[in-house]
């Protein structure tokens, strides 16, 4: 049986730098199962919050097909 699951993680961290730490450990873990597959990831400041915009970076070879490579979060 497949299920499809949307996940909220909410964490707190110092920096940008420090959130993507935290973000490629917990990515990184789920991409060590068999039975997981990461489709994609959507990254926003809470409501409310004051909005952060982030480079578009490339990222590495090995994350599977569907998780963006580069952007922004505005679509552009």
């Amino acid at each position: 049986m497949k299920v499809e699951a949307t996940v909220v993680f909410r964490l707190q961290a110092s920096s940008l730098s420090e959130t993507g730490a935290v973000l490629d450990d917990v990515l990184g873990r789920a991409r060590e199962r068999d039975d997981v597959e990461v489709g994609h990831v959507n990254v926003m400041t809470p409501p409310g919050g004051t909005p952060v915009s982030l480079p578009a970076v490339s990222t590495p070879s090995e994350y599977p097909p569907g998780v963006p490579r580069s952007g922004n979060l505005d679509g552009s």
